[in-house]
């Protein structure tokens, strides 16, 4: 891949949660300035890159008074950062995870990450179908997924997966009604996976 012969960085990528315990997992200055931290240089363990080197520059002149990057600034490196390479890939798991009150500002970010980027950006975007999300994304290209669609796979994996385990002696070693719990495990799993 182009990423390991150091023409382009790996994916960057962030996955939202609303746990209480990470509160950064769902707030988008976060995930904007993880984004931006994961662009600074080309692979992990290599220099960072002069648009980031500036940044920091200025802000060490400035005595590191403003705090952190605000969420223009943070666009605004990505949209430099995003020059140094010919494409990058930006991908948001579970964005409806991400603060209902703020995530309109990730999407608008993101945008215009989008739009003024010289280079090719490429944005995946995963969530439930939370109707400001679904809303805001209604002019891109999406694919829908849901518990009916992946319905098969889910019985497929389960299905494999109980008996691989059952085979190795990882699951019901000991049991004396095997085809009997080897039915009932797939069914039980199958049925609460709910498309999951």
């Amino acid at each position: 891949m182009a990423f390991q012969n150091g023409l382009n960085p790996a994916p960057v990528f962030f996955y939202c949660s609303r746990n209480p315990a990470e509160p950064a997992r769902s707030n988008p200055h976060a995930i904007m300035a993880s984004i931006t931290r994961q662009l600074s240089s080309a692979q992990p363990g290599y220099p960072l890159l002069p648009p980031t080197v500036a940044a920091y520059k200025k802000r060490e002149i400035e005595g590191f008074a403003s705090g952190s990057l605000s969420m223009s600034e943070s666009s605004a490196l990505i949209i430099q950062l995003a020059e140094q390479f010919p494409i990058i890939i930006i991908v948001v798991d579970a964005l409806d995870e991400c603060d209902p009150e703020k995530r309109t500002d990730l999407l608008e970010a993101l945008e215009s990450i989008l739009r003024e980027s010289a280079s090719l950006v490429k944005i995946f975007i995963s969530s439930r179908d939370d109707q400001d999300i679904v809303w805001h994304l209604r002019s891109y290209p999406n694919l829908e997924l849901s518990s009916d669609k992946n319905k098969d796979d889910i019985i497929l994996f389960v299905q494999k997966e109980t008996d691989s385990l059952i085979e190795r002696g990882k699951l019901l070693r000991w049991s004396t009604d095997k085809e009997s719990l080897r039915t009932k495990i797939k069914e039980k799993v199958t049925k609460d996976a709910d498309g999951m």
